[in-house]
């Protein structure tokens, strides 16, 4: 834990706690110890036994103080280390690269971290009850009983020995358990970016295996290091317990011999098992030690890493009103040879547009993402700037937000201050003014996660005129109409034309209209190799098909993927271990006690054999047993968690295009929810049924002895359970209960700032985001407080139940006249149940968050998706058209978007799809691949109606090109390998589609070839370059039906007309539906349908 605040003031103060705890327990131990010997003795215990309930009322309190304070300090410390890993993550790239990527640092910074708190409340108690409660026990009992202190002192210090030893080798288990949940965070994060791909390639249902194996490899490593960690635990167990024994027989031969007195041997015997209850569990508190001081340390690591990310010199202390100076500016990317951005000058004066054209991957958007300063971390870069200003508005080609509403985007890029009500409305009216300009105010209220990538182009722009009205004095716009349709790109013109003189402006653009709105053009050459036709230019463009109206119908049947399945057989395997562990517990505390009050009654030895050694069976069985039943209940959690995984991630395959892709979103459910309902389930599902199990079993047994003083125990504990149950109860009805959900929540939105930090930077706005998730952490602390402090109480009440049962038992047992070894098993064995119970309190404390995770879980279970048949019909092979009559269509919950759409589509020509922004070409897409069902009408596939096929097979006939295709951060080889079935995809074939795509001369050139590593969302290559790969992707699924959409988006003119005839050449003899707003692209024999406008927007 070195590094972490406020460690050593915690460890302090948990000392003085437990100073105060062994207080009571020394009170608590020699009240029973002498209230036996008197009963023994014939006098009256009533004293006695109320001076050891005074024990157990303040060994109540002063744990239940020390929770408290263990929990509060435990969160500043937490607070503290997060709230500086959030900051440097959100203002550094490097930082994030450092700690794996945007998936694994959401998880570090949030659910990794979030087990610090636990962590250090329950390891700093346990490490300051080590430090305190041995020592002054061997006092104690040094002054009561020598011999007793001396076997406890000589066998005592073997138990740090075992934890160093086994805590070296449990490291590296730790560390290997965490890079593979890691890896997790991050293969998920990546897998729903690149979703859309996935789904148009067939292979979302495949990746199901990857995440199976990765969740086997976390299962394996994590049950290999509890496993360790446990066999210490039994390690320790085995060495108290046999210590513990053999006092208890050394103090009963003497007591036979008469060589000590009774109240002394009980004392003994009582306060010998406690000196070692501590070490036990500073060794059960280690596993968590190690995974949280496993994220603190990688969390210390990160914020060492370099804060800045590269950039060019910065020449200007004054630069506003200066001219942009750019020189020798160059740019490579790791295992390029060629720069991404060859040596470059450039001088734009104040208020002038200057345009950059060049073919694709010529380096204009490395050059506008240096003077943005947000080039990658791994760049390479010389040269230097001159007068940029430090508030820059930037457009980027691929926007990422973070607002939940596009109204709420806008506002944090406002930077409203948060101390002038004056300003914010001021940021309100800009808001307002920048979504009028755009053609976007219907937009206002729309989540982003649900804006077409025509609509959040024009966010970005409106999110930039923002910037400019609160001053960003150089506006940088990167391909900002690349799928706007005609009227959207007007109005992105009359902006442009509105800022010409007043504000310094670099456009990188193909669309002529923009291009000629520029002062001026500067052609960036670039060194890499355009794409290079294979076929004749394409002529003119086909006739139109018409496309109906109609009124609203009803929405199609859907399904669902099912809900939780409980690895039953693991968790009756738990329970049965947690049950004979906690009634081994009470029958070697009983028989012990038993065995003390018999012996000092002096009977012939052999007597005793048979007590002797039930003392040992009971203690090894107990330290067997505790292992076996940690090691199974871990077991079923793990094994909940890497089923319920997959399941998540088949749900969010079946939604495909429909669902929700948020990387934040993902990662809540698939790592938060599930991680959650994991380490919940050890904790709610078995505890109850253990508890209950051990309490019944042994007031029952009691009964057999003396029904009274089993009634009146199992009375006081069933008030003490009753007391603790309807606290609960009332907690659950507050914010406690959503603590754990606030947890998920810190996730999903850490995730999304990460993943839209990078347009944050740009901008100034990562403050106001790290500033909202920090008031979340906030809410999340408080709710914990309250849960915190419910906890502590509960606790103590079951201490204070478990010590009042044990006083009448006792009591009672006395006064019903039973023989003081009765009267001892009926006052001891009580005692024994505080720790099956204290399992009870924290599965109470925890059942209404694991509910809720449960529930969260299963609605992305049951989700609904496009209903297949029962029974249906073959899948038509090959397809060789595909049509649709009167169709209409939607999405979930809304209304008809496509009506009455009637269309045909075969091998002689492509079919071009046109028309405006919301239109409905993205839910005609996601109609013909069966992500959404017609609402009426008819859909063929080679002539089959598909609604008697399934979804999959609909599918498996077509291959799609998503507008904003995802490059996955890996090599082009794994990019392409996608494209099918693992391992099926030859390096030929592979470098087939690539030189079909126009890529092949890039890549040949690469000194890694196809290993080259493209970056993180692709930011290796350029845009044009991103979108021949994904061409290339395409090709490879060699599939009948092939849908493209938006194929030319971000290229220039002659590469977009090389990739369109290099595609045309190798979709030959194939269906091809292209959706686009390129009006170069139809050719004679192409059929074209244009959508309505006055649709309803997708």
């Amino acid at each position: 834990m070195e590094g972490v605040p406020g460690v050593r003031a915690a460890l302090v103060r948990a000392a003085v706690v437990a100073v105060l705890q062994t207080g009571g327990l020394v009170l608590l131990a020699a009240g029973l110890a002498h209230a036996l010997g008197r009963i023994v003795a014939g006098g009256s215990p009533l004293s006695m036994l109320a001076l050891a309930a005074v024990g157990a009322l303040v060994r109540a309190a002063a744990g239940a103080l020390g929770e408290v304070l263990a929990a509060r300090d435990a969160r500043r410390s937490e607070d503290a280390l997060r709230s500086a890993l959030l900051e440097r993550l959100a203002s550094s790239p490097a930082a994030v690269e450092a700690a794996g990527g945007t998936g694994p640092a959401a998880v570090l910074a949030t659910t990794r971290l979030h087990d610090l708190g636990p962590a250090l409340a329950t390891y700093l108690p346990a490490l300051a009850q080590t430090l305190v409660v041995p020592p002054v026990l061997l006092l104690v009992l040094a002054g009561t009983d020598l011999l007793s202190a001396v076997l406890v002192a000589v066998t005592l210090p073997l138990v740090p020995v075992f934890m160093v030893l086994v805590g070296k080798y449990t490291a590296d288990q730790t560390s290997a358990a965490a890079r593979a949940l890691d890896r997790i965070a991050g293969h998920v994060a990546e897998l729903v970016r690149g979703l859309p791909v996935l789904t148009g390639l067939g292979r979302a249902a495949d990746q199901a295996a990857a995440l199976e194996e990765l969740g086997a490899r976390h299962r394996t490593t994590t049950t290999a290091t509890l496993r360790l960690a446990f066999l210490s635990a039994l390690v320790l167990e085995l060495i108290a317990t046999l210590s513990v024994a053999l006092v208890a027989v050394t103090v009963g031969i003497r007591l036979v011999e008469g060589d000590v007195g009774l109240a002394v041997g009980l004392t003994a015997l009582l306060l010998a098992p406690e000196a070692f209850a501590p070490l036990r569990a500073l060794g059960q508190a280690f596993h968590a030690n190690a995974d949280a001081g496993q994220a603190a340390g990688e969390a210390r690591a990160v914020l060492a890493a370099p804060a800045a990310a590269p950039r060019p010199a910065v020449e200007a202390d004054d630069p506003r009103g200066a001219a942009v100076t750019v020189t020798d500016l160059a740019v490579t990317h790791p295992g390029r040879a060629v720069p991404a951005l060859p040596p470059t000058s450039l001088t734009v004066s104040p208020g002038e547009l200057v345009a950059l054209a060049g073919p694709s991957g010529s380096g204009k958007s490395t050059l506008l993402a240096a003077l943005a300063g947000s080039l990658a971390p791994s760049a390479a870069v010389a040269g230097s700037l001159a007068g940029v200003p430090a508030s820059v508005a930037v457009v980027p080609q691929h926007p990422r937000t973070v607002g939940e509403t596009v109204a709420d985007e806008l506002r944090l890029h406002a930077l409203v201050s948060r101390d002038d009500p004056l300003d914010a409305v001021v940021a309100e009216a800009f808001v307002v003014e920048a979504l009028a300009r755009v053609g976007g105010t219907e937009l206002a209220g729309r989540r982003c996660t649900t804006l077409s990538p025509g609509e959040l182009q024009r966010v970005a722009v409106a999110r930039a005129l923002v910037r400019v009205r609160r001053g960003a004095s150089l506006l940088l716009l990167d391909e900002p109409t690349a799928h706007l349709d005609g009227v959207a790109t007007a109005l992105v013109a009359g902006v442009l034309a509105g800022l010409r003189g007043t504000v310094t402006t670099v456009l990188v653009t193909h669309d002529p209209v923009l291009a000629s709105l520029a002062d001026r053009t500067v052609r960036l050459a670039g060194t890499g190799t355009a794409a290079r036709p294979t076929t004749a230019p394409a002529p003119s463009p086909a006739p139109v098909m018409a496309v109906q109206q109609a009124s609203p119908t009803t929405a199609a049947p859907v399904t669902s993927a099912g809900s939780l399945s409980w690895p039953r057989a693991a968790l009756t395997r738990a329970v049965a271990a947690g049950t004979l562990t906690a009634l081994a517990g009470v029958a070697l505390t009983g028989l012990s006690g038993w065995l003390i009050l018999r012996a000092a009654e002096m009977p012939p030895i052999l007597t005793l054999l048979v007590a002797t050694a039930g003392v040992r069976g009971f203690g090894l069985a107990r330290a067997l047993l505790r292992w076996w039943e940690r090691l199974t209940a871990h077991d079923a959690a793990l094994r909940l968690a890497e089923t319920t995984r997959v399941r998540v991630w088949a749900a969010l395959a079946r939604q495909g295009i429909a669902a929700e892709r948020t990387p934040g979103s993902a990662l809540g459910r698939v790592v938060g929810d599930v991680g959650l309902l994991q380490d919940l389930s050890v904790r709610v599902l078995t505890p109850p049924a253990v508890a209950g199990a051990a309490v019944l079993v042994t007031t029952g047994a009691l009964a057999l002895v003396e029904p009274t003083a089993a009634a009146g125990v199992l009375a006081v504990l069933a008030v003490g359970v009753a007391v603790v149950w309807a606290l609960h109860r009332r907690v659950d009805a507050g914010i406690a209960r959503t603590e754990a959900e606030l947890r998920v929540t810190a996730l999903r939105e850490t995730a999304t700032l990460l993943d839209g930090a990078a347009d944050l930077r740009v901008h100034g706005a990562q403050g106001v985001v790290v500033a909202e998730v920090e008031a979340l952490a906030g809410r999340q602390a408080a709710a914990a407080r309250v849960g915190v402090r419910a906890g502590a109480l509960s606790g103590g009440v079951v201490s204070l139940a478990s010590g009042l049962a044990a006083v009448v038992g006792a009591g009672l047992g006395w006064a019903a006249g039973m023989t003081g070894p009765v009267v001892a098993v009926l006052a001891l064995a009580p005692l024994a149940l505080a720790e099956p119970l204290a399992g009870l309190v924290g599965a109470l404390q925890r059942r209404g968050a694991w509910a809720d995770a449960r529930a969260r879980v299963e609605s992305v279970l049951t989700a609904p998706v496009a209903a297949d048949q029962v029974h249906p019909a073959p899948a038509p092979t090959p397809v060789t058209e595909l049509g649709t009559s009167d169709l209409t269509a939607g999405w979930p919950g809304g209304p008809d978007v496509l009506r009455e759409v009637s269309l045909v589509a075969d091998r002689e020509g492509w079919l071009v799809v046109r028309g405006p922004s919301g239109a409905g070409k993205s839910t005609l897409l996601a109609t013909l691949l069966a992500a959404l069902r017609p609402r009426s009408g008819r859909y063929d596939l080679a002539g089959v109606d598909t609604a008697t096929l399934t979804g999959d097979d609909i599918r498996a006939a077509m291959a799609w090109l998503p507008q904003e295709a995802h490059v996955f951060a890996s090599s082009i080889r794994a990019n392409l390998a996608v494209a099918g079935p693992r391992g099926t995809v030859t390096e030929p074939q592979m470098r087939g589609a690539l030189a079909a795509a126009g890529l092949g001369p890039l890549v040949d050139g690469l000194p890694a070839g196809l290993d080259t590593p493209v970056g993180a969302g692709g930011t290796a290559l350029s845009g044009g370059e991103r979108r021949r790969l994904a061409a290339a992707r395409v090709l490879l699924a060699d599939r009948d039906v092939v849908l493209l959409d938006e194929p030319t988006a971000h290229l220039d003119p002659p590469t977009a007309a090389a990739l369109v005839r290099d595609l045309r050449t190798a979709l030959a003899g194939r269906v091809v539906v292209c959706v686009t707003h390129d009006d170069s692209i139809a050719a004679p024999g192409d059929r074209e349908l244009r959508l309505d406008r006055q649709l309803a927007p997708v």
